[in-house]
């Protein structure tokens, strides 16, 4: 069964699809990095194999020069030979790739290597796009369909970004993957929050809130979320705990965003129950 998504934009006219088929190629890297052909796993032997369909899967559809791959699978130190080597891992990853019937995917010129396949069929990118379309949609007012497509986006994560490879040049995109997940993720609790979905978020909001305990922006938003619940004596016992996490382990009070809205909940005011309230607009 294919999984289609679309979106529609009056003003421009255009309709943007993205397309996963059960019976094409998908490369993931928004977990541990995996390659699926006809939804079956092609495993891939060891490390430099996995760092290299990291490496292609990451740039897909452009050529990779053979010196970053090799960066990207060797680090700052490879060998002498990693000339040979990367073309010994790039005929083995082709051949990978053949024997689950998907033959010739990997091209060659005399600048790199490019893995002929579209953006949807990389995670990463079709993760990209899924937030360019929330975006639009949240630009023309359609806050349900931009959660809709934020939360299809976060449904493609299976853990931390590349996990388990350990090449810097690797673990500094999946670095940047990682923040823009947990940054998409506030996103999609602000959005839902003025949607007024604040008593369905809540159990994920406290998970996440527990995760990263000192991302402000998720603890504002589950203060926010408990109080809109009409749980205000929980709202004020939750600041309470972050301010102690705040003061031992850092050192340092909350922030003053933090400290208003402990204030207003304190005080029960009514601009916290008409609408969602975004940090930057917080008075004192």
């Amino acid at each position: 069964m294919a999984i289609l998504l679309c979106r529609s934009s009056d003003r421009q006219g255009s309709i943007m699809q993205l397309e996963r088929c059960n019976t094409g190629l998908f490369f993931s890297l928004l977990g541990t990095p995996e390659i699926l052909a006809a939804s079956r796993r092609i495993n891939l032997k060891g490390a430099r194999q996995q760092s290299l369909a990291a490496m292609l899967s990451l740039d897909a559809g452009n050529t990779v020069g053979a010196s970053r791959l090799i960066e990207g699978v060797w680090g700052g130190r490879p060998p002498a030979t990693a000339d040979a080597q990367l073309r010994i891992c790039v005929s083995r990853l082709r051949r990978r790739l053949a024997e689950a019937g998907v033959p010739g995917m990997i091209s060659t010129d005399s600048h790199g290597y490019r893995l002929a396949v579209r953006r949807d069929q990389v995670d990463v990118h079709r993760f990209t796009d899924l937030l360019a379309m929330s975006r639009e949609a949240e630009a023309e007012g359609d806050c349900a369909e931009a959660v809709r497509l934020l939360r299809t986006a976060l449904g493609l994560w299976r853990g931390p970004a590349a996990r388990g490879l350990t090449s810097p040049l690797i673990r500094a995109a999946a670095m940047r993957l990682d923040e823009e997940r947990v940054g998409t993720l506030e996103h999609c609790f602000g959005l839902e929050i003025r949607l007024g979905r604040h008593h369905q978020i809540l159990p994920e909001l406290m998970a996440h809130a527990d995760e990263y305990p000192f991302r402000e922006r998720i603890q504002f938003q589950l203060l926010t979320a408990l109080y809109r619940s009409g749980r205000q004596v929980d709202a004020l016992h939750t600041y309470r705990k972050i301010r102690k996490k705040f003061t031992e382990e850092l050192g340092i009070e909350p922030s003053h965003l933090l400290r208003i809205l402990e204030r207003k909940i304190l005080t029960q005011s009514p601009e916290l129950s008409r609408f969602y309230v975004q940090e930057a607009r917080i008075s004192a």
